[in-house]
């Protein structure tokens, strides 16, 4: 059901670049120029893939900040993964799966025309949330952790408002020990596909 989520998500987005994208202030913008405004907002969703406790698993960022200057951009997200895992750390069935909260800052390290390549880096903490087979109450959060995540991204500016990135990163992960699950049962490398809408 999540990634039934996600996929409409990701496909209503590329419907609305393609079908509004004169809408969206193509005609009046200038790639080649560089914005001189001081500071703008920016709304940014995305999704990917990592890998938790083994197991393939589909994530969804959301990100709210200040482009700074052409240069820098920061602000705050809320990542959650949207495909349940099953911890086979434990011999009874049990599933989980979390949420985080936290900052992010992403530089800008070269620019030409619509392209650009970004090196964003967050951190923050969260909860592991875990769901023991017959439980009726649902998710249950039994465990607090730190994390922190570097990666490179590739933008393409759509129009004017909109620009859409793919790249990859690494996800670290401090304070996981409940459910005899550790660290790098978490840690892991990610792909990520992101559509960011900037003033």
């Amino acid at each position: 059901m999540k990634t039934k989520l996600l996929t409409s998500l990701l496909m209503a987005l590329s419907l609305a670049v393609s079908s509004h994208a004169e809408l969206q202030g193509s005609q009046d913008y200038e790639p080649g120029k560089v914005e001189s405004s001081d500071w703008s907002a920016l709304l940014g969703v995305s999704g990917g893939n990592s890998l938790i406790a083994r197991d393939g698993t589909i994530f969804m960022n959301l990100r709210v900040g200040i482009v700074l200057n052409p240069h820098i951009s920061f602000g705050a997200y809320f990542s959650t993964i949207l495909s349940d895992v099953k911890n086979p750390k434990v011999r009874h069935p049990q599933m989980l799966d979390y949420h985080s909260y936290g900052f992010f800052a992403e530089p800008v390290v070269f620019r030409s025309g619509l392209f650009s390549i970004s090196l964003p880096v967050s951190i923050g903490g969260g909860s592991v949330n875990f769901l023991n087979k017959g439980d009726e109450d649902g998710f249950k959060s039994d465990d607090a952790f730190f994390t922190s995540d570097f990666s490179a991204q590739f933008n393409f500016r759509v129009t004017k408002l909109l620009e859409v990135s793919i790249g990859g990163g690494y996800r670290l992960f401090a304070g996981i020990e409940e459910n005899n699950l550790k660290n790098k049962d978490f840690r892991t490398p990610f792909g990520e596909l992101r559509f960011t809408f900037k003033e």
